[in-house]
């Protein structure tokens, strides 16, 4: 069976339920989820449960666990260890909680998961460095990172479920190959064993082409709306 994923809105609410240090909370979450989840639940929030949510703080690898608990997400703790240590020391600092790491902290490590599938270090520092301020003050951030982590999560969300009714990425697949299916009688000299060996190579070629559109707007909406400060 394969293992329950959290979608971002979701995870925000994981977030939230720790953040809030409320064993309550985090109980009323979990009994909202899969089922099956509490037998793949990281360690960590096995033991948050059990202290009725009395946050100790997180180690990399509680953060790594965390992180692969979403949808479309794959954390490694060398890769962590290094964005601590090098690429985003200044937005992090060191651990809070002793030798452990805060929730506050823990999510600026996903945030910067997500930026990362797009823009490189220097602008994710450049747009995160106008959100959260003092690193050693929360107090002075124009949004904690768990409320920006859910409000982006609660866009995320409409758009691929709601407003614009985004198909799954196995229903643009399908679209993909059915329209390469039409194309291929506009070539009746290939022959099928050719084409068979083609059509994987076309259905790559266009996803990548969809991913450089959007990477293109995003590029264009960072120039004209960060690079412009």
């Amino acid at each position: 069976m394969k293992e329950p994923k959290l979608t971002r809105l979701e995870m925000s609410g994981l977030l939230h339920a720790l953040d809030l240090q409320n064993g309550l909370e985090l109980e009323n979450f979990l009994s909202k989820w899969n089922q099956h989840a509490s037998a793949i639940l990281p360690d960590f929030v096995k033991r948050f449960k059990r202290s009725s949510g009395a946050v100790t703080g997180l180690s990399t690898n509680d953060i790594v666990a965390l992180g692969n608990l979403c949808e479309l997400t794959t954390f490694k703790s060398t890769s962590i260890q290094n964005w601590i240590k090098r690429d985003i020391k200044g937005l992090i600092g060191h651990p809070e909680l002793g030798k452990k790491y805060s929730i506050d902290q823990a999510v600026i490590l996903l945030i910067v998961r997500d930026l990362k599938a797009t823009y490189d270090f220097e602008t994710i520092r450049k747009m995160l460095n106008r959100l959260f301020n003092t690193i050693s003050d929360r107090t002075d951030d124009l949004i904690s990172p768990v409320d920006y982590y859910e409000a982006y999560a609660v866009v995320l969300d409409k758009l691929l479920n709601e407003a614009f009714h985004f198909p799954p990425a196995s229903d643009i697949e399908e679209k993909i190959e059915l329209e390469a299916e039409i194309i291929r009688t506009a070539f009746p000299s290939i022959p099928d064993q050719n084409w068979t060996l083609i059509k994987p190579v076309l259905v790559l070629t266009v996803f990548s082409v969809l991913y450089s559109h959007l990477l293109s707007r995003a590029q264009a909406y960072q120039e004209n709306h960060l690079d412009t400060l």
